[in-house]
């Protein structure tokens, strides 16, 4: 079973621009789903994150992601 991808928030902006513009526009989008057109334009404009109320209409939730950092390590000489 194949991972769904995840998206940045530069991916998001994206989709909701294209559903806006699938709309007619921000404030049509906005109504339709029961969200201010500031917070819509917010988001767009990256000022704020998207939340729950507007990831739920594009079919997206958040999640959080813990990774390991990466780390550069010499190699251990032994001393002669």
């Amino acid at each position: 079973m194949k991972r769904p991808r995840e998206l940045s928030n530069a991916d998001v902006r994206v989709l909701l621009k294209v559903e806006c513009d699938l709309a007619g526009s921000q404030r049509a989008w906005a109504k339709a789903h029961g969200v201010s057109a500031a917070y819509v334009s917010d988001v767009l404009a990256d000022r704020r994150n998207p939340g729950r109320s507007i990831l739920a209409p594009l079919g997206l939730i958040e999640t959080t992601r813990y990774v390991p950092i990466a780390r550069t390590y010499a190699p251990e000489t032994p001393e002669r």
